[in-house]
């Protein structure tokens, strides 16, 4: 099967066929193995015979040096082992769901301006893109970068999408200018936070310590830029998908409308069901056996959670919309931000960003007629994530 040219609203059927007799399909475009099963995608998340994808990518592009593979290589989803655990417990110490819930306000606000923004003069624009810059705000907001420059990270943070996958050599020259502008950018503010401390992330960040351990000058710029660059396209992507879950289902928007206490819940269930993130990419160091599939070591292993959460003998009614299915403490986990020690950081400020855009578009009693019907809705799957192009 060809998975990544079935990024859009195909991907659940074309999994779905597969998975119901096979627990691992193989993807024709690049030889990975992709497991479907939510046991399995749960148990693989945290075996040790899997690690991240590292450089491959970089390699196979032919990146071998430069400012774009060296950042690339100081970060968390890249490193395994002492390096991996020593950068994520400092970077947890100060990026906290405390520190997350603590913008749920400012989200608030800016979810808002961004609902009141004017249409254009051709009528109503695309509901994402009104909330398109929500994410970064809010991310500009952690860091003290000020609301003027949020646009410079906007643009930056646009070239460097692609990061993530295979990227043309124009693309590669565009992220690589983005780096070395976004990174200095940084550089910069955090001298000044060294000097001169804030309450912001940034401040957090330098003052991280365990067990006598704490991050450099050139580790704290470069998990900033980390944290960014995994975190915008991702988010904006989700709150496309999950408007795409609540366009389709009346009683579940007429259900949260009637009992804010499940927004959380909603959340988590438009997540389940339309992840902007459907693939988690791993490598086997050692062979591997799922049934009777064998999975050879250097293996490219996606672990996918698109099937995981809709896997039948896992979820009840699997393929229904239920705003009350993660209110249920015995509910299984939600794969899509990962499981074990690749687990999101960013899964908490994820949350609040989505709550709080959701609830405000949820609230405006007009919202869905700026939205076409689901079934006419395309899809873009320009990076590693997917989400309706447009409304």
């Amino acid at each position: 099967m060809d998975l990544f040219g079935n990024w859009g609203d195909t991907l659940h059927e074309t999994l779905r066929g597969v998975a119901a007799t096979e627990p691992v399909a193989w993807d024709s475009s690049t030889g990975a193995a992709i497991v479907l099963r939510h046991r399995d995608v749960a148990g693989l998340a945290r075996d040790g015979r899997l690690t991240g994808i590292g450089l491959a990518l970089f390699d196979l592009m032919g990146i071998s040096d430069g400012p774009l593979r060296d950042w690339y290589s100081g970060l968390m989803f890249t490193n395994e082992g002492a390096t991996h655990r020593r950068l994520r417990s400092l970077v947890a110490r100060a990026f906290t769901p405390r520190a997350a819930e603590a913008l749920r306000h400012t989200a608030v606000t800016l979810a808002g301006d961004a609902l009141a923004r004017p249409s254009g003069p051709d009528g109503p624009d695309d509901l994402v893109e009104r909330f398109a810059l929500v994410p970064i705000r809010v991310m500009c907001r952690l860091l003290g970068v000020p609301d003027s420059d949020v646009g410079r990270f906007a643009a930056w943070l646009d070239d460097l999408a692609r990061v993530f996958v295979v990227m043309s050599p124009g693309e590669i020259a565009d992220a690589t200018a983005a780096i070395v502008e976004l990174l200095g950018y940084i550089d910069e503010l955090a001298r000044r936070r060294r000097a001169d401390p804030e309450v912001d992330l940034i401040t957090a960040l330098l003052a991280a310590e365990d067990d006598g351990e704490r991050l450099t000058h050139d580790e704290v710029v470069g998990m900033v830029a980390n944290l960014l660059v995994a975190g915008q396209d991702t988010t904006t992507s989700q709150l496309g998908c999950s408007l795409l879950v609540l366009l389709a289902d009346a009683h579940g928007r007429a259900q949260v409308r009637s009992d804010d206490a499940l927004l959380s819940h909603l959340v988590s269930e438009t997540i389940r069901l339309e992840p902007a993130i459907p693939v988690l990419p791993r490598t086997s160091t050692d062979p591997l056996r799922i049934d009777r599939c064998e999975i050879p070591a250097g293996s490219v292993v996606m672990l996918c959670s698109a099937t995981a959460n809709r896997d039948p003998a896992t979820w009840k009614d699997p393929d229904r919309f239920d705003a009350r299915r993660f209110a249920d403490p015995a509910a299984p986990p939600l794969l899509t931000f990962g499981a074990g020690p690749h687990y999101c950081l960013g899964a908490a400020l994820a949350r609040v960003t989505l709550q709080e855009c959701l609830r405000t578009i949820l609230a405006a009693d007009d919202w869905y007629e700026l939205m076409e019907a689901p079934d006419k809705i395309p899809w873009r799957s320009a990076s590693a994530v997917r989400r309706p192009a447009c409304w």
